[in-house]
C-alpha cells in the first residue's frame, strides 16, 4: 500500500524517474521468510538479489495496478545513477552549508 501512495505522489508531481523500489512479490516458502537464517536460506536470497539486479526497472501501473518495465535499465543500473545522483546532491549541500565549509577546510 505504501508503494502504491509513494508511487502515485512521485508520478503526481512528474518526478517518478527519483523513486525507485526493488521488490520481489513471488517469493515462497524459507525464502519468504525473515526467521530462517539457515546458510543455504541466505546463499538463496542472495541469488534473488543478484537477479532481482537483473531485471528491467518497472513502476506501477497506477490504471491496473501492475508493475510493468518502464525502459531498457536494469535495478542494477539505475541503482548506480541513484548513488552518484544522492552523491553529488551531498556534495552539493556540504559545500554551501557553512558547517559543511568549515569541516572540509580543516
Amino acid at each position: 500500500m505504501v508503494d502504491l501512495h509513494i508511487s502515485t505522489v512521485f508520478q503526481a508531481l512528474h518526478c517518478e524517474e527519483n523513486y525507485l523500489r526493488i521488490q520481489d512479490d513471488t517469493l515462497t516458502g524459507t525464502l519468504s521468510s525473515v526467521d530462517v537464517a539457515t546458510k543455504e536460506n541466505l546463499e538463496n536470497l542472495v541469488k534473488v538479489g543478484e537477479n532481482l539486479l537483473k531485471k528491467p526497472v518497472s513502476r506501477v501501473d497506477l490504471g491496473t495496478g501492475v508493475f510493468t518495465p518502464v525502459d531498457k535499465m536494469t535495478n542494477e543500473e539505475a541503482l548506480i545513477k541513484m548513488a552518484k545522483l544522492l552523491s553529488r546532491e551531498k556534495h552539493l549541500r556540504e559545500s554551501r552549508s557553512p558547517v559543511g565549509k568549515v569541516a572540509t577546510s580543516k
